[in-house]
């Protein structure tokens, strides 16, 4: 542990405590309430008045600091996890990016066109060149394509470059490879300055003799950049970055602060994969994590790691009003009493409070009532006394309340940061799934072997089974679709990818979008259905994108290639990695993430209670943050809506509004029972009438707002080691205690009053009560009220309408009434009555002779 400013705090908080502006603040009022409390304590003890003030004193300056401690464990917990779940998503998006590439370059290096264009050594460079610019149009994340012949001379390339041959271990790696691609980072001969990001692969004949090596090579800063951009809002401090295993900076959302090239000590890296910690980087301090990439089908990427830092003097001052300003406070209210919401020393810390405040009431109380035999001077002083001690408790109190409901705040507010978080990743690896899509289905139809086949107007059996394999090799190394459907100019299907679908082969397709996509007039155009059940999908819901397939002149469609989605495992995929996790990395139960489209139709569902087709909550659509009622839970749901990406949904013409959205369950939807505290206050105002005046010692039962003399009072106690009556279960004694060694009889007054187990609290109090200057009993309470001085003329007499000798309440004070309590009057109640009903006679007797004269009476 550390000091800080006079407070004992963790000591991982000691470097963080002073850039928490909320929690300084808190620390500042309850350090001055802490001087006052120290004031009042020492004339407490001058006086007499507060004798007990020294334990309550201490008991609040022990949980200040529990205070002040869950207060920056939360708050960093949250800057934490709100700078990982941005660093995870970085790196886990760029995983997936590169995933596809793996894909693209066995594809297109398996072209058709590619292959003959290396056995041609006559074939024109630059109707090469015109293809790959027709490929990098539709894959725009390229930024150059380059062909080699097997001894690394360049026979082309999309960018123009002095290299003309290249010796660079790439080639000779890829022509030797046994796996499906060779990923390069580094530099390279052929390319100019710097690093780069390259994808490999053979291109060989139909014997499979290496005829070369085509290489695309990534656009990883403009990647990175718009990754980046994404996620940091543009007044973000947060600095996102990707490191190699070996602590290289290769892309980083602020050149100046953390600029590509800089070095991080891998045994830094190392650590903050384990936790975040304090790093210092170019003369500054940040919070910083590291994250691994969680994969995606077990493509694990070049094994880089997403970086994410925060200026300390900006890493925990983030505005959580944006955050809760869709939620009811009432909601709000009702999610921040759930016990299983917050951990169990977080919990504890508002018992912990109210037991102090119990204690200082309790105080306040004992000390009013040992002011009725002072002199009428020494009276006077510590009646004020106790007025200021109690002032300093509800100030307490009330700070203490005020942080525990802005802790409260803190720990909702970072569960809803992270369900919006989880949405913002889903939506985003959608958009990017389905741009792949679309730039699929429109290479695809430029393939040469389909243009050729479907311009022939009678299409045989063996050039049908040629487009059969080519579509089937496809969809081997591309395994997101159900099926590849080629159809010619009238729709009627020519060739499928997968054998369960060839019964389509002959059939004439009638979707809607058939028409739509043969009338499309340029390679880049495309065409994509509803989201609806259809027969390429066993009557399932997908999206089915489709291209028309031109002539080899290119001058009209002789028909087209619709790639069917396989959305139920992809989008079921998506979801789970969505969901959120706990400290484990186990999903939450019963979270869920979905996929809507605008009007709320639910899409794809991680859940069972939400079946595709049904309709969600449509106040989520605009993205966001709610609390949502659904069943019998409370969820913290996060929105996303669809933004597209690169050209995808941007500027391609196509619109189709998706919102994701992930629920965190916060507990029962049912209204739970605010927690109910009456302050006490200490020798209140005075009531002088015409007659003399009379001070009574209030407290509560149930709604009850009952009083006795406060001379017939002794004092107020705790319940710790009250022992119940053997037998005597549902009786009116609720038990025995000793008492200045004495064992004295507790009463439950309600059952004595009316017959009925009236109380309200578990955290219930003694009042021990005398007569004749004897201590008689003990009066079990709910709570203790305040001690008012009133006009013996202004405590009207009851006998009048029932003079029975068990009434027990002889007075009710008139024009007095207990604030917040509605219509209750204060009652008050005759000690001698109260001893003659349990036939008590004599306080010199003992209990089992009280308890045998009740029995009896």
């Amino acid at each position: 542990m550390a000091i800080y400013k006079g407070i004992t705090i963790d000591d991982d908080l000691a470097s963080l405590m002073r850039h928490m502006q909320g929690v300084e603040e808190y620390r500042e009022v309850l350090g001055k309430l802490q001087a006052a409390w120290d004031t009042l304590t020492l004339l407490g003890q001058l006086t007499g008045a507060a004798a007990e003030m020294s334990g309550t004193r201490e008991a609040f300056q022990g949980l200040t600091g529990d205070l002040l401690n869950h207060l920056g464990r939360e708050t960093r917990n949250k800057s934490v996890a709100d700078l990982r779940a941005r660093a995870q998503n970085a790196i886990d998006i760029l995983i997936r990016n590169l995933f596809e590439r793996t894909a693209d370059i066995g594809f297109i290096a398996a072209d058709d066109d590619v292959r003959e264009f290396l056995l041609d050594a006559t074939a024109s460079r630059e109707v090469m060149q015109e293809r790959f610019r027709e490929y990098v149009a539709k894959y725009s994340v390229y930024s150059d394509i380059v062909l080699f012949t097997a001894d690394g001379e360049i026979r082309t390339r999309l960018v123009d470059h002095p290299v003309t041959a290249s010796s660079h271990a790439l080639i000779r790696d890829t022509l030797a490879s046994s796996g499906a691609y060779v990923e390069y980072f580094g530099a390279a001969d052929f390319l100019l300055p710097g690093q780069h990001l390259v994808y490999a692969w053979r291109v060989e004949d139909a014997d499979g003799t290496a005829l070369g090596v085509l290489a695309l090579v990534f656009r990883l800063t403009d990647e990175m950049r718009g990754i980046y951009r994404h996620l940091l809002p543009p007044d973000d401090w947060t600095v996102l970055a990707c490191v190699t295993a070996e602590g290289t900076v290769i892309a980083s959302s602020s050149a100046i602060q953390v600029p590509v090239g800089a070095e991080l000590p891998v045994a830094t890296l190392a650590t903050l994969a384990r936790d975040s910690a304090v790093v210092r980087f170019g003369g500054r301090e940040y919070l910083a994590v590291a994250c691994s990439t969680h994969g995606y089908q077990g493509y694990m990427g070049p094994g880089w790691l997403g970086l994410g830092l925060i200026p300390l003097e900006f890493a925990f001052n983030r505005d959580d009003s944006v955050l809760l300003s869709n939620v009811d406070q009432t909601v709000l209210d009702t999610v921040m009493r759930q016990p299983t919401l917050f951990a169990d020393g977080l919990r504890e810390i508002p018992r912990r409070a109210e037991r102090i405040q119990q204690d200082l009431n309790r105080s306040v109380w004992n000390g009013s009532v040992r002011q009725i035999d002072a002199s009428q001077g020494n009276a006077a002083f510590a009646k004020t006394l106790l007025w200021e001690i109690s002032n300093a408790g509800r100030k307490t109190q009330a700070v203490f309340e005020q942080s525990i409901g802005n802790l409260h705040q803190t720990v909702v507010a970072a569960i809803l940061q992270n369900s919006l978080s989880r949405a913002a990743f889903a939506i985003d690896v959608m958009d990017r799934n389905l741009y792949e899509r679309a730039n699929d289905c429109r290479w695809w139809a430029l393939n040469a072997t389909f243009r050729r086949v479907l311009d022939d107007q009678a299409i045989d059996a063996a050039e049908a089974g040629r487009c059969t394999e080519v579509l089937a090799y496809i969809n081997n190394l591309y395994t997101v679709y159900e099926n590849l459907v080629l159809f010619d100019a009238r729709g009627t299907v020519v060739a499928v990818s997968r054998d369960a679908h060839r019964g389509l082969v002959g059939q004439r397709l009638d979707e809607e979008w058939v028409p739509r996509a043969l009338s499309i007039t340029n390679s880049q155009g495309y065409v994509v259905s509803d989201f609806a059940p259809t027969r390429l999908y066993g009557g399932r819901h997908t999206y089915v994108y489709a291209a028309a397939v031109r002539d080899p002149a290119g001058e009209a469609a002789v028909g087209g290639i619709a790639i069917v989605f396989d959305a139920a495992p992809q989008f079921d995929a998506m979801l789970a990695d969505a969901l959120p996790r706990d400290g484990n990395g186990q999903v939450v139960e019963n979270s869920f993430a979905l996929f809507t489209d605008a009007s709320g139709r639910v899409l794809a569902s991680s859940s069972d209670e939400f079946a595709i087709g049904s309709k969600f909550a449509a106040a989520t659509r605009s993205g966001g943050t709610r609390i949502l009622a659904i069943g019998d839970r409370h969820y913290a749901v996060g929105a996303a809506t669809s933004a597209g990406y690169r050209e995808y949904k941007c500027s391609d013409g196509y619109r189709n509004d998706v919102v994701a959205l992930c629920g965190f369950p916060l507990g029962d939807s049912a209204a739970l029972p605010a927690a109910t505290t009456r302050n006490v206050a200490a020798a209140t105002s005075n009531r002088r009438g015409s007659g003399s005046g009379v001070e009574l010692a209030t407290f509560h039962i149930g709604q009850r707002w009952l009083a006795l003399p406060a001379a017939n009072v002794v004092e107020a106690i705790d319940t710790s080691g009250l022992t119940p009556p053997t037998g005597a279960e549902g009786d009116v004694v609720a038990g025995f205690r000793m008492y200045r060694n004495k064992l004295i009889t507790v009463l439950r007054l309600d059952k004595m009053i009316s017959g009925t187990n009236e109380s309200s609290s578990t955290e219930q109090q003694i009042v021990v009560v005398k007569t004749h200057g004897k201590i008689c009993l003990g009066l079990l309470v709910d709570s203790l009220g305040e001690i008012p001085e009133v006009p013996a003329d202004d405590i009207q007499s009851t006998l009048s309408m029932n003079a029975a000798p068990g009434v027990l309440v002889t007075g009710i004070v008139r024009n007095m009434r207990r604030d917040g309590e509605g219509d209750t009057l204060l009652s008050v109640l005759d000690i001698e009555r109260l001893c003659g009903r349990i036939g008590c006679h004599g306080c010199d007797q003992k209990p089992a002779q009280v308890l045998t004269q009740m029995q009896a009476a």
